[in-house]
């Protein structure tokens, strides 16, 4: 209505024509617009009027609904009918015009409102305004569709948001019921812990009860038993319950003893071990007190660490020997005794630790190595010994327990003597940390071989037994440098051209004024503990022999790590190097001496003999070697008197080595697999022989033999040797003359032994007679010269009386035997002239033994 006031008050029809021109395809556009308006639906209004026509409820329609509406025959009838109820009805004149107007009236009103104007469209106006409201509810009519789908849409979203928001609720209620449920559970677990706890504590309540009642019952059978053994009467016995009475009785005194006894020495050993705590923790208060830089005195801490536990020891020494007496048979006791013994071991080690550290820091672990063992043992031989008497103050057995505790003292030493011990190449310093070493290892043997009278004398610390360990690591190196040496310094020598010179042999006197002069000189300690006997402090009884004084290896002196271990012979002494001119000894013999003296009581017996075995074959190998050489360059003799010599010394020099230098092994034989070898291959036939197959795998297997090298026996048999060649050379040159006529003269028999018949040859040969003669004096003029040059030569190489008679006696007696058989032939054969004698056997006898005489006087 407000639109059609609009278009009436604001513009006429005709200028709306004017202004609005519209064009062709404009105006065919109207045309098709009234073509298809030629035939329009009621509107919804006049339609939604009548009942008979109206819808449902719905509001809405659409073009088709109102299309469809318009053509049905319903609208029809509803028209006639209206016509009908206008003609049926009584009417008047007056009443007719006033029913046509006022029908006409409401029929005009009922048409507007079925178009849906609130007037009678009378102008053209009120047309074009009733004409642009229905036009715009036909569009309004024609999007209904789309709205009505948004609205559905909307509906489905609207209910898609109400069923999310009841899952969220839902899913909410079931966290919260799922919580509730949690916690139910949990309450309901702890329910059933609490239940389990509580049926636990009843059980052990209950099993509590049960063993206080087993217990119990042995002491309220007190009562009954006093009651009845308290009876008047002396057939008291007599009674049935007495005896049963009796045996319970035994059960209960049984069962304290078990139970009882078992507090009492729990009560001890935690007295024991409290106390000993006690004491440790006074004593390390006051050291702590004390400030780092100032030590404690001898005094002070003698005081504290031993004064203060021996006033104790007379309390708990006691109650130890109750607690260790009750130890056989009982695990429980033997646990408690243990538990004692532990606490007092780990109180002195926590008091004494820093101590020996600080000492062994004092010492000088990266000084002089041999001073630093001597003093380190002897410091903690001291300690030990003070602490093995200290807990026989308190305890009266624990020795395995006590020795280990001891042990790990030592160890404090031990860590810093190894790494020294192991990277030492000096092998006269190994050797004498192993005789400081054995030193107390001595000491044990011997207090042991002394009768124990008492109980004091039956506790001896064996502190030999605590350095094993650095003793074992002392001999390993040892042993190894000793292999090196051996190897490097005696089998690999390479000799010199000085080697073999002839070094006039020094007499025993002024060997020893030079040793005596060395000893005065030099006043250090011996190291040799063989060859000279050694200076360090050993039992008595454990006397060592001492053949041949030997000078002292002096020390290396401070040398860096470098040159030590490019140091090949790892000695310093003459003997050792090989180099000591002043007796004469060829540099291998030198050196097995001196390593043999190390080695002796230094090593064990069983490692001693085989590297002495080793050493001295090498050593009689290279000997064997030099005098081939001597033999070659000078002469047969001054090789075997060099090879005499040595062999001698080394003979001697081995006789106080109490070893038995014997190597025995297994070795494999293949000579009687040559000879089957040979025998095949000496008749081809047998190969194809199953049983000859079958006879060399039996035959021609090699076999396993033993073989064992014996040193001293090797020596004596190659000394036996050139001993019988030295006195057979020497012979054969001093009696040449005697040999060549015996030579001449057994020619002459041979060839005449045909046509000669008598036994006197002079009468065929008249030159024998002055052959004979000539022979004897050459021979008093060889033997001679032969006995005085190998006296010269053997007192140059020698100089022994005993060896020179040992050797020349044999050789007169050699050239007595040839003398006496060229006098017997001559005087057999009756070949001598008259006018010269021969000397008898026994002239010529003291003649060679004078001999020696002469040498001497004219040797002055």
């Amino acid at each position: 209505m407000t639109a059609m006031a609009r278009v009436s008050r604001g513009i006429s029809l005709e200028d709306w024509e004017d202004k609005t021109q519209l064009t062709e395809t404009e105006l065919q556009g109207v045309y098709d617009l009234q073509d298809a308006c030629e035939e329009l639906p009621l509107p919804s209004n006049w339609i939604s009027s009548s009942p008979a026509l109206a819808k449902s409820s719905s509001g809405l329609r659409t073009p088709e609904s109102f299309s469809n509406a318009t053509l049905t025959p319903l609208n029809a009838g509803a028209l006639s009918s209206r016509l009908t109820a206008l003609t049926t009805r009584p009417r008047s004149s007056t009443n007719l015009l006033v029913e046509t107007a006022a029908a006409d009236s409401e029929f005009q009103t009922r048409s507007a409102h079925g178009i849906g104007s609130e007037k009678p469209i009378e102008t053209l106006q009120q047309f074009f305004d009733w004409f642009a409201v229905m036009e715009s509810e036909m569009e309004k009519d024609q999007e209904d569709i789309y709205r009505n789908y948004l609205s559905v849409v909307s509906l489905y979203r609207e209910s898609c948001d109400e069923f999310l928001a009841d899952l969220q609720a839902t899913a909410g209620l079931f966290d919260e019921l799922g919580s509730e449920y949690g916690y139910v559970e949990k309450r309901t677990r702890s329910l059933q812990t609490a239940c389990e706890k509580l049926l636990n504590e009843q059980e052990r309540l209950i099993k509590l009860a049960d063993e206080l009642a087993d217990r119990l019952a042995y002491f309220n059978q007190l009562e009954p038993i006093a009651k009845l053994f308290n009876s008047p009467g002396d057939d008291v016995c007599l009674h049935p319950d007495f005896v049963p009475m009796l045996q319970r009785l035994d059960e209960c005194i049984e069962y304290m003893q078990q139970h009882c006894m078992t507090r009492g020495m729990t009560v001890v050993k935690m007295y024991l071990v409290n106390t000993i705590k006690s004491v440790g923790y006074d004593i390390y208060k006051q050291i702590s007190s004390k400030p780092a830089d100032q030590p404690l005195a001898l005094s002070k801490q003698t005081t504290l660490f031993y004064v203060k536990f021996r006033l104790v020891s007379s309390t708990i020494k006691p109650l130890s020997i109750e607690l260790e007496k009750r130890c056989e048979g009982h695990k429980e006791y033997q646990s408690l005794y243990q538990d004692a013994l532990n606490a007092y071991f780990q109180t002195r080690q926590n008091l004494l630790g820093p101590v020996i550290s600080r000492k062994i820091q004092e010492l000088g672990p990266y000084g002089d190595l041999l001073a630093f063992a001597r003093n380190g043992c002897a410091y903690m031989m001291n300690l030990c010994m003070d602490e093995f008497n200290l807990f026989y103050n308190f305890f009266r057995t624990g020795e395995d327990e006590l020795y280990s505790f001891l042990d790990l003292l030592t160890s404090y030493l031990y860590d810093h003597l190894r790494p020294r011990i192991i990277h030492e190449n000096n092998i006269s310093v190994l050797s004498e940390l192993c005789s400081i070493f054995q030193m107390y290892v001595l000491r044990d043997d011997t207090l042991a071989g002394l009768d124990d009278t008492d109980e004091t004398s039956r506790h001896k610390l064996e502190f030999g037994h605590l350095i094993e360990n650095v003793l074992e690591d002392s001999q390993g190196r040892l042993v190894f440098r000793a292999q090196t040496y051996i190897d490097n310094d005696i089998q690999k020598y390479q000799p010199k051209s000085e080697d073999y010179e002839i070094v006039p042999a020094v007499t025993p006197k002024l060997l020893t004024k030079h040793l005596l002069f060395e000893t005065a000189t030099e006043q250090l300690p011996k190291t040799s503990v063989v060859l000279e006997g050694s200076k360090a402090v050993v039992p008595e009884n454990a006397g060592v022999p001492a053949t041949l004084p030997i000078e002292e290896d002096a020390a290396e002196g401070k040398q860096s790590n470098e040159e030590k271990n490019a140091s090949i012979s790892t000695s310093d002494s003459p003997l050792g190097q090989g180099t000591d001119s002043l007796r004469g000894w060829f540099p291998t013999l030198q050196k097995t001496l001196w390593i043999l003296s190390k080695l002796y009581h230094t090593v064990q017996t069983v490692v001693f003999e085989d590297l002495a075995q080793d050493a001295v074959s090498i050593c009689n190998k290279s000997l064997k070697t030099a005098a081939e050489i001597i033999t070659t360059n000078k002469s047969r003799l001054d090789g075997q008197l060099f090879l005499i010599k040595h062999l001698l010394v080394l003979k001697e020099q081995l006789a106080p080595f109490e070893a038995n230098l014997v190597h025995s092994g297994k070795t494999l034989d293949f000579s009687h697999v040559t000879d089957t070898l040979s025998s095949f291959q000496q008749n081809r036939a047998l190969i194809f022989n199953p049983n000859a197959l079958i006879g060399l795998a039996q035959r021609g297997m090699p076999r396993v033999v033993e073989i064992s090298l014996d040193s001293r026996r090797d020596i004596d048999r190659e000394l036996k040797r050139v001993c019988e060649d030295f006195i057979t050379d020497c012979a054969r040159g001093a009696a040449e003359p005697l040999t060549n006529f015996m030579v001449k003269l057994r020619a002459i028999v041979y060839s005449q032994i045909s046509t000669l018949r008598s036994a006197h040859i002079e009468t065929r040969d008249q030159t024998l007679p002055k052959d004979v003669r000539d022979t004897a004096a050459q021979f008093k003029e060889s033997a001679g010269e032969r006995i005085g040059f190998v006296l010269r030569k053997l007192r140059e190489y020698v100089n022994d009386y005993k060896i020179e008679q040992i050797l020349m006696k044999p050789i007169q007696t050699n050239i007595l035997e040839q003398y006496k058989a060229f006098y017997q032939t001559v005087e057999d054969m009756n070949i001598h002239d008259n006018s010269y004698s021969l000397m008898s056997v026994e002239v010529t006898a003291l003649w060679l033994s004078q001999l020696k005489d002469q040498v001497d006087q004219v040797s002055q």
